[in-house]
C-alpha cells in the first residue's frame, strides 16, 4: 500500500485519518471531498494529508490509471461510494434504469431496508457500539454467534438474476473501513462480460448496501478505463 485516499472529510473521514495514521507510516494519505470547509478545518495535531477539492467518484475516475491496485480507498461520505464509481465508469447503449434486488433477497436478516435506490442489510437491528472492533465470529454487543461475514452471505445468495459483484470492506478502525482500488477493477471487468442486470454490494461482517442496474439492449456492459 502506497497510498490511502480517504474520500468524504467529516466525522468519520476525520476518525480515519487519526486512526489510520497509526498504522500507515510514511504511506501518502489523500483527503478527497468537495467541500471546502471540510478541507480547511483539519485542527492542529491532526496527521498531515494532501487535501483535494473534488467529488470523490469524479476525482477516483479521473486518476484511475495512475491509481495502484494496492492502494486503499477509504469511504467516508454518505453514498455508495463503490457504486458511483461504477456508474462513472458503465457505459451501455441505451439508458440505464436502476433496479433492486428481489423483494426475498436477503430475507431473515435482523434489518433489511430499501432507499435512496439502494438495499441496505444489516446483522444488527440496533444501533452499534461506536468502539465496536468487529469480532469475526460473533456480535460485539449481544455476544451472539455469527457463522458467515455479511460480504460472504450476500455473496451466497441464490435466486438473483444477473451478475453480482461483492466487495468486502475491511475495518481498519471501529467504524472505519475500506478496500483496495484492485477491488474495484474486478468488479468493473465482472460488469464488463455481463449482460444485464448486473448488481454491486459493499458490505463488512456486520452491514452492507447493495444496488443494481438493468439496461435495454443485450450487449454486455462496456466499462471505460
Amino acid at each position: 500500500m502506497k497510498q490511502v485516499f480517504i474520500v468524504g472529510f467529516g466525522k468519520f473521514g476525520r476518525l480515519a485519518l487519526v486512526q489510520g495514521a497509526r498504522r500507515w507510516g510514511k504511506t501518502r494519505v489523500w483527503i478527497v471531498d468537495s467541500r471546502p470547509e471540510a478541507l480547511i478545518r483539519q485542527e492542529s495535531g491532526f496527521p498531515a494529508g494532501i487535501g483535494v477539492l473534488a467529488d470523490g467518484p469524479q476525482f477516483l475516475t479521473r486518476f484511475q490509471k495512475w491509481i495502484r491496485d494496492d492502494d486503499w480507498i477509504i469511504p467516508a461520505l454518505p453514498v455508495h461510494l463503490a457504486w458511483k464509481w461504477l456508474e462513472l465508469n458503465l457505459k451501455t447503449r441505451k439508458d440505464r434504469l436502476p433496479l433492486l434486488p428481489p423483494e426475498d433477497f436477503g430475507s431473515g436478516l435482523p434489518f433489511r431496508q430499501a432507499g435512496n435506490e439502494c438495499l441496505y442489510l444489516s446483522y444488527a437491528d440496533f444501533l452499534c457500539p461506536e468502539k465496536c472492533p468487529a469480532p469475526a465470529h460473533h456480535c460485539y454487543k449481544t455476544k451472539k454467534k455469527r457463522d458467515l461475514p455479511l460480504w460472504r452471505f450476500i455473496a451466497e445468495q441464490q435466486g438473483l438474476k444477473g451478475s453480482l459483484g461483492v466487495i468486502e470492506s475491511r475495518q481498519i478502525a471501529p467504524g472505519v473501513g475500506g478496500y483496495a482500488f484492485g477491488e474495484l477493477r474486478k468488479v468493473r471487468d465482472l460488469a464488463r462480460k455481463s449482460a444485464p442486470p448486473f448488481f454491486m454490494a459493499t458490505a463488512c461482517r456486520c452491514h452492507g448496501v447493495i444496488q443494481g442496474v438493468t439496461w435495454g439492449d443485450k450487449e454486455p456492459a462496456q466499462v471505460t478505463g
